[in-house]
């Protein structure tokens, strides 16, 4: 005979959801009542079995109860241990049932977030008085359940097998027992069988976790359960393993058990059970160990090691904090979420794990205050308590270096941030793992970095990638994980010599990899994709995956090449059904929720933050949870990963530049633009743009965005057309007089953005500079950012120099990172003014300076290769190291410049004055065959004459001029000195001028 909860409650006419607000004292007293009719009826603890009483329902009618079922079960447990104590088996299976009813309700309010499909047939509205009546005689009729519910009622738990559920948790007899019985459970209820495993088995995942929370917080009661969980002053870790993590093996463990710290262990278990993205699976289910390369301060060559081990082996380290390195998508918050969990189930007490996300803290007075206002639990304890304990060491994973909030102090932050962890370290009491993007740590003191062990994550290797398929063939299904593999090795995208290696390297990305799954499991991805990297970037196939992605998430028709979906059976295998849509879209145009989308995203950006807090109007379940991840508590949203937060942040970006090219008709029938006026345009920018500097990622992914809408609705040319407009007004300081970028100023303060009006002032300027440099790259036209110099009205000869100087109010990685290297490429600076510019190592391939005054410049190490400098006055400029190949110098000044280690085979040195130059006897000889002259009275004599005639009627008497291009034929087509066409050389012929990949490494053979 079994009790039945249920009955018990119906027949003293008490509706269960009249107790969900029930205080616990009442709960207990329900408790009491019910161990009495147990005793009277003979009952045992054994025959209370609440699982089956909630699996004998439909899920519409239940599944709102759970939560309260599992209280009151945890209720009974506590009023049965008053009568008696409990045995391990009798204690074993309550505490099983309560914990597994609490992972239950967890994985179906998960699914109920992402509003799966399965549900609509699982829980049918029905009005709250009829769904009374029926409650009763709502009994699932499905065979196999029935028979798998009898085999845990009544229960027949004996003390070995109570032992082995308490040592194995989810691999037990009686877990297994509670899978099956809850697996065909959900599929009476409308889900699938695969989809039905992969819920339950995230269920499993969190098993541990609420086990360890009813014992702790039940530890009288079941004393003999402690010892399993780490409770109390037993330890669980072998003498040799206590060494090897750096603690003594005599180390000793409060008697008391810290509440607080026992259910933050369950709480770092429980997330196990988060769905990915918006999977059926979890990320442990996917997950695979990573491996990288040890940052080696000798530059001694690194080998690839584990990355668990090595972060392992650094916790015997006290004194130094490990970093851990890579861009985003690699896996280093998959990484920490994983072995936090590892850490407190099997290190605990030694090691005390916790994780902060950088981007949730509020700076403070110290350090502790910082990481505390960080800590999820830090309205119950303050971290500073536990940092004091000496018992115990804390494992703090700090995740994000990159994400910390913004500060007014700019990049000096993460720099005194870093200092602070440093000295925190070096009291050797805890260890600091830490992670952070790679470009982030290059911004940061080479002193300080001394003082970090870095690891590098790398590209999934072969045996790596084995297992990812692996894991996909679990989750999918063995053909969909076959044809995925077949597809990416016959793209030659496996081998070590790819065709593609950037993209090989891409494949080889933990999120990119998946994300290429979801896109291939559903049909949307094909050969087609690949050839778009044969005549593009490789930016161009990334846009193209994240296009594909959103057009899949919202069930878009099958556009820009996009083919229809192969419709297969089982949303196992394709999730995007029309009932998935349906539920997304509640009824709104998709269009509309890609606006919202787009709102959000720029908010998100505009914030400088990773998140945003949104009005209390607002409803942020309506966000797509593939692309953000909302607290309805606090109304937080943020991005469900960077990446596609950043694809978010470029197509909302890309539409509002779209806004600036669009036109209408005024009362008369004039066409006019929307924003016609110089302010309006200026205020829009302002408002876009002044928050930071645009990312390399999402500028180009903006670019792309631009390239990729119809020419009947937008105009690219046109748009460069308004920004250079916009630009020739930032020049002359017009925005900054006329106040308008304090407007800017006080919107970016509405979303806590700390920007002061000076750097909003700077960032405008750069990021417009940036979009017009990647504009006209594409459109094969030299920008000239200081104007038309035939126009003197027109002309900015100052205008490089003054964004320059802005640079200094934001960072100098700005300049070094993403001006010098990459930006200069090809531009018209015929004529500026960059006199005693720190230019060095700057990349000017094919830049037009003709007659531009770069004297006392510091060029040290710059590629001028193919670059226009005739007539250029380069006096005692520093040119050392500089790539002169193929650069046309005719009539050049550079009186006094450093000339030391340049190749001079190549470079066209007509009439160029090296005078008092530093140069060696054998580059003087070469200089003098191809044209120089060494005498100042000459040079300016040559000068006089050819103001009067064009350079090229005079070269073909020049005999050192007829010399020169007789060595180098394939050089032609060389005009007057104040011509911009130098070369017949295409000054675009090479559509990867931009070398922007951040991959390093060649990924190995995988056949």
């Amino acid at each position: 005979m079994n009790l039945s909860i249920r009955q018990w409650l119906a027949e003293r006419q008490i509706e269960i959801h009249q107790i969900r607000a029930f205080s616990l004292g009442q709960l207990a007293g329900v408790a009491y009542r019910i161990v009495q009719d147990m005793e009277l009826k003979s009952l045992a603890p054994l025959d209370v079995c609440t699982l089956v009483e909630v699996l004998e329902l439909p899920l519409g009618s239940v599944w709102e109860d759970i939560n309260v079922i599992a209280r009151l079960t945890e209720s009974l447990l506590r009023s049965l241990s008053e009568k008696k104590a409990l045995k391990r088996n009798e204690g074993t299976w309550l505490a099983f049932q309560i914990a597994y009813l609490q992972a239950l309700q967890q994985v179906i309010q998960q699914e109920v977030s992402l509003q799966k499909p399965w549900l609509n047939r699982a829980i049918i509205p029905t009005p709250a008085e009829i769904l009374k009546e029926l409650i009763g005689k709502l009994s699932l009729q499905d065979v196999q359940l029935q028979g798998l519910l009898k085999t845990l009622s009544p229960g027949k738990l004996t003390d070995t097998q109570a032992e082995q559920a308490l040592s194995v948790v989810a691999d037990s007899l009686l877990v297994q027992q509670m899978n099956n019985a809850t697996v065909a459970w959900l599929i009476a209820n409308g889900a699938e069988d695969l989809e039905a495993k992969l819920l339950t088995q995230r269920l499993t995942h969190s098993l541990s976790g609420y086990l360890l929370k009813v014992v702790a917080e039940n530890a009288p009661q079941l004393a003999q359960l402690q010892k399993f969980f780490q409770l109390g002053s037993t330890i669980n870790i072998s003498t040799s393993e206590l060494g090897a993590l750096g603690t003594s093996t005599n180390s000793t463990v409060g008697d008391k058990i810290d509440l607080c710290r026992e259910n933050y262990r369950g709480i770092l278990l429980q997330n196990l059970s988060t769905p990915l993205f918006i999977e059926s699976f979890a990320l442990k289910d996917i997950y695979i160990p990573l491996k990288g390369l040890v940052s080696d301060k000798s530059n001694s060559p690194s080998v690839s090691v584990d990355l668990k081990k090595w972060v392992q082996e650094q916790l015997a380290d006290s004194e130094t904090i490990a970093v851990i390195t890579s861009e985003p998508g690699y896996g280093k918050t998959s990484f920490c979420q994983i072995w936090a969990a590892e850490v407190a189930r099997e290190l605990y007490p030694v090691w005390m794990p916790v994780i902060i996300r950088l981007r949730d803290i509020k700076y403070g007075k110290t350090l502790a205050e910082t990481l505390n206002s960080g800590f999820i639990l830090n309205t119950q304890v303050n971290l500073s308590d536990w940092f004091d304990q000496e018992h115990s060491r804390c494992l703090l994973l700090l995740d994000g270096l990159d994400e910390l909030p913004a500060s007014s102090l700019g990049t000096r932050a993460k720099a005194i941030f870093l200092q602070q962890l440093i000295e925190f370290q070096s009291e050797a009491k805890h260890k600091i793992i830490l992670t952070s993007r790679k470009n982030t740590l290059e911004e940061i003191d080479s002193d300080i970095l001394l003082q970090l062990q870095q690891i590098i994550i790398q590209p999934l290797e072969q045996e790596q990638l084995k297992q990812w398929f692996q894991q996909w063939a679990i989750l999918q299904s063995l053909p969909i994980a076959q044809n995925f593999f077949t597809f990416l090795k016959q793209s030659g995208l496996f081998v070590s010599n790819s065709k593609f290696p950037e993209l090989s390297a891409l494949v080889r990305q933990p999120l990119m990899l998946y994300l290429l799954g979801v896109l291939h499991r559903d049909a949307l991805i094909d050969d087609e994709i690949w050839q778009l990297a044969q005549s593009n970037s490789t930016f161009t196939v990334v846009w193209e995956i994240y296009y594909r992605l959103s057009r899949w998430l919202l069930g878009y028709p099958a556009i820009g090449g996009i083919k229809t979906m192969l419709l297969r059976s089982g949303s196992a295998h394709i999730h995007r059904t029309q009932e998935a849509i349906a539920n997304l879209l509640s009824g709104s145009h998709p269009q509309d929720l890609l606006n919202q989308m787009q709102a959000i995203a720029l908010q998100i950006l505009h914030s400088d933050r990773d998140q945003i807090h949104l009005p209390k109007t607002s409803h942020p379940h309506t966000l797509p949870a593939f692309y953000f991840k909302t607290s309805h508590s606090v109304l937080l949203v943020e991005f469900s990963h960077p990446k596609l937060g950043e694809y978010l942040c470029a197509d909302a970006i890309a539409d509002q530049l779209q806004i600036l090219t669009q036109q209408q008709k005024d009362a008369y029938g004039t066409l006019m633009f929307c924003l016609d006026s110089p302010q309006s345009v200026a205020q829009h920018l302002y408002k876009l743009l002044g928050y930071g500097v645009l990312t390399r990622e999402i500028k180009q992914l903006v670019i792309e965005t631009l390239l990729h809408q119809p020419k009947s609705d937008f105009s690219l040319d046109l748009l460069l057309q308004r920004l250079e407009l916009f630009w020739h007004g930032y020049c002359q300081g017009r925005w900054l007089n006329e106040g308008i970028v304090h407007q800017a100023w006080n919107y970016f303060h509405t979303l806590n953005n700390p920007i002061n009006v000076e750097q909003i002032n700077a960032n405008v300027g750069i990021n417009i500079f940036l979009l017009l440099c990647a504009g006209y790259r594409v459109t094969k036209v030299a920008f000239s950012p200081c104007g038309n110099p035939d126009n003197v009205t027109e002309f900015y000869p100052e205008a490089l120099t003054m964004l320059m100087g802005k640079l200094a109010i934001l960072s100098n990685h700005v300049l070094v990172r993403r001006i010098l290297p990459q930006s200069l490429i090809g531009l018209n600076l015929s004529g500026a003014s960059l006199s005693q510019m720190m230019l060095a190592k700057a990349n000017f391939e094919q830049t037009n300076f003709s007659g531009a005054n770069l004297s006392y410049a510091n060029l040290a190490g710059a590629n001028l290769s193919r670059a226009n400098l005739t007539g250029a006055n380069l006096s005692y400029a520093n040119l050392n190291g500089a790539n002169l190949s193929r650069a046309n110098l005719t009539g050049a000044n550079l009186t006094g410049a450093n000339l030391r280690n340049i190749n001079f085979e190549t470079v066209n040195l007509t009439n160029a004055c090296l005078f008092d130059t530093i140069l060696n006897d054998t580059d003087r000889e070469i200089a003098t065959v191809n044209g120089a002259v060494f005498s100042l009275e000459q040079f300016y004599t040559l000068k006089k004459l050819l103001s009067q005639k064009s350079l090229m009627s005079i070269t073909p008497s020049a005999d050192k001029t007829e010399a020169w291009l007789h060595n180098h034929p394939d050089i032609q087509g060389l005009e007057g000195l104040q011509g911009e066409t130098m070369v017949s050389v295409d000054l675009y012929d090479d559509d990867d001028v931009e070398d922007e990949t951040v991959f390093s490494v060649n990924p190995n053979d995988y056949d």
